[in-house]
C-alpha cells in the first residue's frame, strides 16, 4: 500500500524536460572555453531542433535562454541531480556522446572541456571505461 504512493510521489519529482536539461549540461561543454566555435554551435543548434519541440521558441530562441541560464548558474550541480533521478544508464551514456560530440565539433579537445565531460561522467555515475571508449569514438570521426 505504501509503496505506491511511494512510487507516485517519485513520479512527481521527475524533471519534466530531460532533454532540455540535457542541452543544459552539453552547453557548460561547449562553453568551457569561453567561446562557443560555429561549428559546436552548428551541432548544439541541430540537437535543439532534433530534440525539443520548437512550436513555441526557435531553436536559437532556446540556444539563446541556455546560454543566459548557464551564465547565472554558479554550479551544474543541480543539472546533474536532474539528469540522475530520471534518467537511466543508457540515456545518461548518450548525453555522454552529446557532450563528446560537441566537444570535439571544432575538431580541438580543450582540456577544461574534457574537464567538465570527466566530472559529470562521475557524478552521472558512467565508468571511466564507458568514458574513455565513447571519447575514442568522436576522437576518430
Amino acid at each position: 500500500m505504501f509503496n505506491f504512493f511511494k512510487n507516485k510521489k517519485l513520479e512527481e519529482d521527475k524533471p519534466k524536460n530531460l532533454e532540455l536539461i540535457s542541452l543544459c549540461l552539453a552547453f557548460e561543454v561547449a562553453n568551457a572555453d569561453n567561446d562557443i566555435d560555429e561549428r559546436e554551435q552548428k551541432i548544439f543548434l541541430a540537437k535543439i531542433k532534433e530534440t525539443i519541440d520548437l512550436s513555441v521558441l526557435t531553436e536559437k530562441e532556446i540556444f539563446d535562454v541556455i546560454e543566459e541560464e548557464s551564465l547565472k548558474r554558479i554550479s551544474f550541480y543541480e543539472i546533474i541531480q536532474d539528469i540522475n533521478n530520471g534518467l537511466n544508464k543508457d540515456e545518461k551514456i548518450d548525453i555522454l556522446k552529446l557532450m563528446w560530440e560537441i566537444a570535439y565539433a571544432d575538431d580541438i579537445l580543450d582540456v577544461e572541456e574534457e574537464k567538465i565531460i570527466r566530472r559529470s561522467a562521475e557524478m552521472l555515475g558512467i565508468k571511466p571505461s564507458i568514458v574513455l571508449q565513447t571519447k575514442q569514438e568522436f576522437k576518430k570521426q
